[in-house]
């Protein structure tokens, strides 16, 4: 007792010295969908478990009801309101084009990306022209800053309240846009932009196609969206004030929610670090309650469909759900658990199938009974099923969806069914392969183990690399000298355009050389064949 008495004082010490070292975090938030609120609070809750002090910063501007999550009691969430209130021409191009096989430059897709970037402009506009706001995240002197790749306002806001570190977040892959401002090779003869059905193994006409698509995404967000953010700084802040692109690309480190072992191989850099399935280990999947409960008691199989929290799977068009209905009950050895708002179905469901207005996906997941999962192939999802060892069946609806289809199918444990060829039939095909092809399962345990058995965890990843900046407030080390580079530097265009105009002149030039000589030779033949008299 002595002794333990004796090693009080030192104990107390050590918890002085930690909590010193706490950093002050802030993670810049938009409320875009669930998914990305989700993902932010894993991260901010990683690195509140870590002694860090941690502020979700949740901006409201895009949802018409407000998301509520249950998070850590030591995160603490600022909800800041930025006025904006999404038309009613927005909710209903979205709602259209969920089950339309819209294309990413169809008028619906356009129109709907315009209401975005008016939306952003505005949230941001009604942020920065606050001056009590900009004034608290000032005072609040925060270490370091997360800031979403979805948003580019809160650099400027990073950049004004003097924040020293700042890091890109996703709750995806690495946007496109923003590895090509970051200086990271883009290849697009091999790696496909977010935004498309393709693999990385293209035809002529994809990779023609993912070329000039990768440009006009770049050429957009340069100078249609990030372009009028440092119009709004400048308006409110300092007529001078810096362009938000060059703050960007001076970023210190970029974090996405992805995994080598599953993403598209690809060129990368230093400053890009993968912390994909983040809080998704087994130990936190909960025991089933209830109706839930129940039925995976009483299955033989069971089989989850949800499409997530963004698209409204009531929305579907009739075809959709007599489409889905037929199908599953031909599989009456399996039930069915559906995330399911409505009832307009209850006349009509085959006794397997369960609706639900909400699941606890990642439970259900984790349960011996489940065989597969059938979803709209969100990033989040996709991990899930990784996590858990399912095989996937994915109908990608909009945004990187179609891209991850193509990645669970690539790596052999998912079945693809785009929009443009649903049909019962191909839900029961895809049904049929997944649930009696061994394959599968074969499969997405083998990820499964190489996610687990990675060198470090994305646990590790995250906490030490933020710690790591926190120290050293600023990483010039890791910016590429490329993003200095104007493009035709680049990319090397006035040398290939040299090294062209030399070989060109060269081979004018032997041109000329054997011409003369040629000639010559004529008249030196034709002087012989001349006699004199």
């Amino acid at each position: 007792m002595a002794v333990a008495a004796s090693r009080l004082p030192f104990l107390v010490f050590l918890s002085f010295f930690a909590s010193s070292y706490a950093a002050k975090i802030v993670l810049f938030t938009p409320d875009l969908a669930n998914s990305h609120l989700i993902y932010h609070k894993r991260v901010s809750e990683t690195l509140a478990k870590a002694g860090h002090n941690v502020t979700i910063l949740l901006i409201h501007g895009f949802q018409k009801n407000k998301l509520k999550i249950q998070i850590d009691p030591r995160v603490t969430i600022w909800n800041v309101d930025a006025g904006v209130n999404r038309s009613e021409k927005f909710e209903k191009l979205h709602s259209q084009m969920t089950y339309s096989d819209s294309g990413l430059l169809s008028p619906e897709t356009l129109a709907l990306m315009n209401i975005m970037m008016a939306t952003v402009r505005q949230s941001c506009e009604n942020l920065v022209s606050d001056k009590a706001f900009m004034d608290r995240v000032k005072s609040e002197e925060f270490d370091l800053a997360f800031v979403s790749m979805f948003e580019t306002c809160p650099i400027g806001i990073v950049h004004h309240a003097k924040i020293p570190s700042w890091i890109w977040l996703n709750a995806g892959q690495l946007m496109d846009h923003i590895a090509s401002e970051m200086g990271a090779p883009q290849p697009s003869s091999y790696v496909p932009i977010m935004m498309f059905d393709m693999k990385d193994s293209m035809t002529f006409f994809e990779r023609t196609k993912n070329f000039v698509m990768a440009n006009i995404l770049s050429v957009t967000y340069r100078y249609l969206s990030v372009r009028h953010v440092t119009a709004i700084f400048r308006k409110h802040i300092d007529p001078d004030f810096p362009d938000i692109n060059e703050l960007g690309r001076q970023c210190s480190l970029v974090m996405v929610n992805s995994n080598e072992m599953y993403d598209i191989p690809r060129p990368t850099l230093h400053k890009i670090v993968n912390i994909g399935g983040l809080g998704m280990e087994k130990k936190d999947a909960k025991k089933l309650t209830g109706d839930f409960k129940k039925i995976v008691e009483r299955a033989e199989n069971v089989v989850i469909f949800s499409f997530g929290s963004v698209a409204n799977s009531s929305a579907m068009p009739m075809t959709w759900k007599r489409a889905f209905m037929n199908a599953f009950a031909q599989f009456p050895d399996h039930e069915f658990v559906v995330r399911y708002t409505e009832h307009d179905m209850d006349d009509y469901k085959p006794p397997n199938v369960h609706l639900f207005k909400w699941l606890p996906q990642a439970d259900l997941l984790q349960h011996p009974k489940v065989r597969a999962m059938i979803s709209h192939g969100g990033y989040n999802t996709l991990q899930e099923v990784i996590n858990a060892g399912k095989p996937l069946i994915t109908i990608p609806l909009f945004a990187d969806q179609k891209r991850n289809g193509q990645l669970a199918q690539k790596h052999g444990f998912g079945y693809n069914l785009p929009k443009a060829v649903f049909s019962e039939e191909n839900v029961k095909r895809g049904l049929e392969e997944v649930l009696r092809d061994p394959s599968y399962t074969t499969a997405v345990l083998r990820m499964q183990k190489m996610v687990q058995k990675r060198p470090f965890s994305s646990e590790q990843l995250l906490v030490n690399w933020v710690e790591f900046l926190v120290e050293f407030k600023e990483l010039p080390n890791l910016v590429p000298y490329g993003t200095k580079l104007p493009f035709y530097q680049l990319y090397q265009l006035d040398v290939i355009a040299l090294l062209t105009a030399v070989t060109v002149g060269l081979l004018v030039l032997a041109g000329l050389v054997v011409r003369s000589l040629y000639r010559c030779c004529r008249r030196c033949r034709n002087s012989t064949k001349v006699k004199p008299e």
